[in-house]
Formats: C-alpha cells, structure tokens, sequence
C-alpha cells in the first residue's frame, strides 16, 4: 500500500492507533530489515517487539526488508542511503508526529553508506522534525582515511575536531549531533572514550538481549526437549549456535571433534546457524559453507556433526533446551555484545568460550569455562573434562544464567523508555548537543 510520502506500508496497521495514543513514537531505522540475515535486524525485531508491550508506539523503516507481525514496517522508497533518501526518512517521520527516530547502526548494515552519518545534523537545519537517537553496534573499525598526502595534516585537524566534540571520523555526526547516543557494551564506550573524552561522557550504555528466548519452546526441560528431537537421555550433546562465519572458530571446533571422537565416540556437536548474513554474502557464504561441509567430511564427523543450517527461533529454542554444553570458540574471544553468548547463558545451559574483551561478572570456572582461541587440543580437552563433571556444568550454568539475567528485553525495553521519556520531557530541543 501507498503511503502519502511516498514509502510502501508493508504490513496493515490502522492509521487511527498510531496517531491517536499520546505515548512516546519511535521509529527504528534498519539499514536492511532482514533478521535472519543480520544481527542488527533481528536485535532490532526483539527490541521493537519488547517496546511494543512495554507501551511505545514503534516502527520499522528500511531500505529493504520484509515485514514481521508485531509491529508496522515501511519500505523507504530509495535504491541507496543517500542525502535525498536521508530527507525523505525526515519528512516521513515530520508528517507521522513521530517523536524520535532511533538509527540501528552498523556500517555493514547500511552498505557502507558514510552519508549515514549526516542524518542528525539534518534534523537539527529540518524544521519539525524528531529528536535523533542512536545505537552504535559497531565502532572502531572504519574510520575515515584521509587521501595519502593529505594524511598528516587532515589526521591532525580531524584530531582536534574529535577531541572537540564535534564529530567522530567513524561515524560523522551520529555522534556529536544525536540527541541520544548508545552502545551495547563498555569495550565500545572505552574505544570512544580513548578517542574523545567529550564525546564519551555523552554516550549511555544499554546491553543487547538473547537472540532467541526460552518462552520459544514448550519444552520446559531436557527431557521433554530430547524426547521431541528423538535424542537419547544419555548421549551428551554441545551446541555451537550462531552465525557460521570465518571469526566463529568453527574449523577449530571440527578439529577438537576428531580429536574427542577418539575418546568420546558417544559425543555429539550441534552447529545451529545460517552462513549467509550481510557480513558475508552470495558466493562467499556458499563457498565457506562447502568448505565447512568438505572439512566435516574429511576429518571423519559427518556421524556426530550435525551441521543444520538457519533454524526458525523455535527450534532453535529446542535444540539449546536438549543440549548439555554450549561451545562458542571465537577466534577473537566472546564479549557481552555476542547475542549468541547470552542465548546460551539464558537458556541455562554451560557455555565454554573464549575471553576477549568485557564479559561482566562472568568468571572461569565458576560462571563460564574459558579455553585459548585456536587451539583445538585444549578445546577438545576442555569438552571431555566438562562431558565428565556433571556437577561442575550445572554450577556455571546456574552462575551463568544469573549474569544473563541482566541482559533481559523487558529490562532493556524499560531503559529505552526511560531515556526517550526523560528526553521528550524537556521543554526545548538545542539546536546543538554539548558535552
């Protein structure tokens, strides 16, 4: 359906109940609305999906995407993140009395788009138009370069800028000039904070929630799990679940598996995840997925590797509900900001890992097992010990899933609103923010 701005309303919802009710209007910004896709996306359906009960009036707006049934989704009649289609996203929410529009930000989710970065200083030269929020998702990894020869001079300018205040190399405007800034987790405030001082002391912290919760199953214990996928009480089970990806550790995780096999023949591995996301795309994800494939294969553990490929999130629930131990052996180290590594925690289950960065209380031996990146040795030993002590899982799993416990989408939905209303609240808009 035709809007009257131009976008494309997929997905009905009566014009009355979004204009009508006085609450806070927020329109989330997805580069593409694709959640089985894209982290950000399906980050961003849980947490409209959770603000939504929480009693806010939210939206979707993409680029490209398709609708959900929680909530409305607009399509933005643009073929790219331009500065015109960045205007058209203001007029829309101008005329539909939105009072925030709340940007998802990755950089791969918005194509590389820098321009991106221009929409809240738009707002504030737009008369009308909403206060501009933002999630960083990402942050340190793209950073504008300045051509070779201007280098040094244009490295010093753009310095003093950042150490101002006035914008960031990675993200332009988003943010010096929204009226609110967020990360999901301290190692990316640090990083901002190494930078600028000024920039930092505006920035809030709210923490990502699992990707899949257990309310997604009916199977309320291991048993009943088993029992519906036709998996012995007795055979133990490790579930690797996320996206397939060269960072994952995968191929070590396949290593450690031959190695188990030769004394834990009984020993299964769950690998539950899709290859294809926005971060690898087309031929590259069907070329990691049959090297994944070929590698299962030539070590010997196609009989106790089952690689599933993309699951609906209620499976997905079912499987973790069956297993006995989840193994996340990131090349990089699992951080807080792994939705993966918090699904896990929440469902309960141990999660042997790799440490890499900001992981809140969580504690090895105690909360989390930790094992070396890249190591398949001390991996597969680190499994065969934690199969053997039953004991010692059900402990870190109970620690473990206390420490998920703040990572909850009715908690993180009630900050959001705090922090819009709080903000809403106040009588003027500034034309610019100040540290």
């Amino acid at each position: 359906m035709e809007l009257d701005d131009g976008t494309t309303r997929a997905l009905g919802f009566p014009e009355f109940l979004w204009l009508a009710r006085k609450c806070v209007q927020v329109i989330h910004v997805v580069g593409h609305y694709t959640p089985a896709r894209c982290g950000i996306a399906h980050y961003t359906s849980r947490l409209v999906d959770a603000l939504a009960e929480a009693g806010l009036e939210v939206a979707v707006l993409s680029r490209a995407g398709e609708a959900t049934d929680a909530v409305p989704f607009w399509l933005l009649p643009s073929t790219t993140w331009s500065t015109s289609s960045l205007l058209t996203l203001l007029r829309i929410a101008h005329r539909r009395h939105v009072d925030w529009l709340h940007l998802q930000f990755a950089p791969g989710s918005f194509d590389r788009r820098r321009r991106v970065g221009l929409l809240p200083i738009l707002s504030k030269l737009v008369p009308g138009t909403p206060r501009i929020a933002v999630t960083l998702h990402e942050y340190g990894g793209w950073p504008l370069a300045p051509p070779k020869p201007l280098a040094p001079l244009a490295n010093r300018a753009l310095g003093v800028g950042e150490k101002a205040g006035w914008f960031d190399r990675e993200t332009l405007g988003l943010l010096s000039a929204s009226d609110l800034e967020i990360v999901t987790n301290p190692d990316h405030l640090a990083r901002i904070q190494a930078l600028s001082p000024r920039l930092a002391s505006r920035v809030r912290i709210i923490p990502i929630g699992p990707n899949v919760t257990s309310d997604l199953t009916s199977a309320t214990t291991r048993e009943e799990a088993r029992s519906a996928l036709g998996i012995p009480v007795d055979r133990f089970v490790a579930v690797f679940f996320g996206f397939v990806h060269p960072v994952k550790g995968i191929e070590t995780l396949l290593v450690a598996m031959r190695n188990l096999h030769q004394t834990r023949p009984d020993a299964l591995l769950w690998i539950v995840g899709g290859v294809e996301s926005l971060a690898l795309r087309g031929s590259e994800a069907r070329v990691y997925e049959e090297k994944i494939r070929r590698m299962i294969a030539e070590l010997g553990v196609a009989g106790v590797v089952d690689f599933t490929g993309f699951l609906p999130d209620p499976i997905v629930a079912l499987r973790l509900r069956a297993a006995d131990l989840a193994v996340l052996p990131f090349n990089r180290g699992a951080t807080m900001k792994s939705g993966a590594l918090i699904t896990c925690l929440s469902f309960g289950l141990p999660v042997l890992t790799t440490s890499g960065g900001d992981l809140d209380d969580l504690r090895h031996a105690e909360s989390i097992w930790f094992v070396p990146p890249r190591d398949p040795s001390l991996l597969a030993q680190a499994i065969s010990q934690l199969a053997r002590a039953e004991g010692v899982r059900r402990r870190i799993a109970v620690c473990g899933q206390a420490v998920a416990g703040r990572y909850q989408w009715p908690s993180i939905a009630r900050q959001h609103r705090e922090i819009y209303e709080s903000a809403s609240a106040s009588a003027e808009r500034p034309m610019w923010s100040s540290a």
